[in-house]
């Protein structure tokens, strides 16, 4: 299984709010100081390879960066652009680097809005990896 906390201790070292564990994405959104980073683990996509004494499962699990910041007028001209300085360096940071236990570097497969609340907007940034389900792991 995929343990986040490894992703967690490099995007910690990070300039910006620190990245928490969410238990799901309905949690992440709940998050009371804003800015935010929480990381939640999604789906966890299995295929397999037919082998003559079995099966070999390829695991390729998602893991969301959920970035909410508070909503707030901003003046007309003003050019900072808060989401996308909160958004970028775990971006870069995560982008093909191979966390332990894994077979593949990180893919960034994109991100979107997630929610519009009356007091945050919540982004959703989603990675996958891969590894190989190994038969003396439980």
């Amino acid at each position: 299984m995929l343990s986040l906390t490894p992703w967690v201790e490099r995007l910690n070292a990070l300039p910006g709010p620190a990245v928490q564990l969410a238990a799901d994405v309905e949690a992440a959104q709940n998050a009371k100081a804003q800015p935010s980073r929480m990381l939640v683990l999604g789906r966890d996509p299995v295929e397999h390879q037919d082998m003559s004494n079995g099966a070999k499962h390829k695991v390729t699990p998602q893991v969301l960066l959920v970035t909410g910041i508070a909503r707030r007028n901003l003046p007309m001209g003003n050019t900072d652009d808060e989401l996308a300085g909160l958004r970028g360096p775990p971006i870069g940071s995560l982008m093909n680097w191979i966390p332990p236990g894994c077979d593949s570097a990180i893919k960034w497969k994109g991100g979107q809005l997630l929610s519009l609340k009356s007091h945050a907007l919540f982004w959703v940034d989603v990675f996958t990896t891969e590894y190989w389900w190994k038969e003396n792991e439980t």
